[in-house]
């Protein structure tokens, strides 16, 4: 039996926090599939993006800033359309001026 917090932690990462292809999978497909609906507040969806990203991050596997603001941007309902490509080609020009 572990005697330390940190032997603990250790232990229960060597038997649950896998880095095996099958684990990334498994974690990342809800990330690719992640949709928000109408009904659903911004705030809730984003927390889950940010909960699934960190479980990823547990496991180190890292999505960059620019893929996150995509998926973010996808996940959206298409109520969000112009919001995204207003940040999209917004965010495009601004680094075409520099």
């Amino acid at each position: 039996m572990e005697k330390t917090s940190s032997a603990l932690w250790k232990r229960l990462e060597t038997l649950y926090a896998t880095k095996s292809l099958a684990n990334r999978l498994v974690l990342k497909q809800p990330l690719f599939t992640l949709r928000m609906n109408e009904c659903e507040l911004l705030r809730y969806h984003i927390s889950q993006f940010i909960t699934l990203l960190n479980d990823l991050k547990n496991i180190e596997v890292y999505i960059d800033d620019e893929d996150q603001v995509m998926l973010l941007l996808c996940y959206l309902p298409h109520s969000y359309k112009s919001f995204s490509e207003t940040l999209i080609y917004a965010k495009t020009n601004s680094r075409s001026n520099m």
